[in-house]
């Protein structure tokens, strides 16, 4: 680990611990340790973490409720796409991370519900839960997203009725659909009004 802390220079000691603290909860064989620093950025002036990008297969375990990642709470890109989390639930810990603007999370087997901590990451612009095998009602914790222009929830197992006048169809998302694939067909396919900017 000391080429990791070598490569993190410009990160404050306590997020530099937190970041081997979270490669350390997983197997990372997979991981290429020039990728995973490469992979991180931290803000010269206050030496937080702002950005995360960790893809395919880097990554392999179970995403714990108390994972260090999520002490990293001055995160607003994270991608952890196309990783091993196979039969984790989503941890609500993802809802500390409110400064967020960018959240990748798609094709790592997460399970279960999409956690109603998620109700707090307001700044997002764009989030990608695709690819997993999420279930039940996503509309009221992924609801209040006026900042919104780029969901994916395709190939998911969410299931229910989506009420037509939920906050999210009253979005001015003009780059993006949203894409289900639900428990029962056809799956729902609803684009967004265009930006009235």
């Amino acid at each position: 680990d000391a080429l990791l802390v070598t490569g993190f220079s410009a990160c404050r000691p306590d997020q530099i611990e937190a970041l081997v603290q979270f490669k350390e909860e997983f197997d990372s064989r997979g991981c290429n340790h020039n990728d995973y620093v490469s992979g991180v950025r931290c803000n010269n002036v206050t030496g937080a973490v702002k950005k995360l990008h960790l893809t395919s297969g880097c990554l392999s375990g179970t995403l714990k409720a108390n994972s260090s990642l999520f002490r990293l709470q001055h995160l607003r890109y994270l991608n952890l796409s196309n990783n091993d989390f196979t039969s984790s639930p989503l941890p609500s810990g993802f809802g500390n991370l409110n400064r967020l603007e960018v959240l990748f999370l798609s094709s790592n087997g997460f399970v279960g519900q999409v956690p109603s901590s998620f109700s707090n990451l307001s700044q997002l612009s764009l989030l990608d839960l695709s690819w997993n095998e999420l279930t039940g009602d996503f509309s009221q914790p992924l609801g209040n997203r006026s900042k919104l222009t780029r969901l994916s929830l395709s190939d998911n197992e969410f299931s229910g009725a989506l009420d037509p006048n939920n906050s999210l169809f009253g979005l001015h998302i003009s780059v993006a659909l949203v894409l289900l694939t639900t428990t029962s067909p056809p799956p729902l396919l609803h684009s967004f009004p265009d930006s009235k900017n």
